[in-house]
């Protein structure tokens, strides 16, 4: 048997949040044995008490969640600015394929069947830095 969650006779799914877990009958017995265990005096204190404390928690959410959405505006607006100099490039890029006439231009050489391996890059700069040497 579970200790938390939803009773097993409830259709609600696993893991779901089930918002009505008290019901009207059910907050009457909760009150009734608050008075009875707290007394008259304290239970109209206690229940200030735990008002206070309900709109100080609701006002905080309030505070956090307009916090994030005005960082989230900010955010965007961020990605806006740093999206135009690319929206910017991209245009100037189709205005010069537009103005040429060429869309894009094709690779002539030899087509590579599959790259160099390391040890052949580095025979291939070891070959381009012994041209330069012997150039100088």
């Amino acid at each position: 048997m579970a200790a938390f969650g939803p009773p097993s006779s409830c259709n609600a799914r696993p893991g779901a949040y089930h918002r009505n877990v008290l019901q009207g009958g059910e907050i009457i017995i909760i009150l009734l044995l608050a008075l009875v265990v707290l007394g008259p005096q304290r239970l109209p204190e206690l229940a200030r008490k735990v008002g206070s404390l309900t709109r100080d928690l609701r006002q905080a959410a309030r505070d956090l969640r307009q916090g994030l959405e005005e960082e989230v505006t900010d955010l965007r607006e961020v990605g806006r600015d740093l999206r135009a100099p690319l929206d910017d490039v991209r245009r100037d890029i189709a205005g010069v394929a537009e103005d040429t006439g060429v869309d894009r231009l094709e690779w002539t050489g030899p087509k590579p069947v599959s790259g160099p391996t390391p040890g052949e890059a580095m025979e291939d700069l070891e070959k381009l830095d012994r041209e330069r040497d012997e150039g100088e």
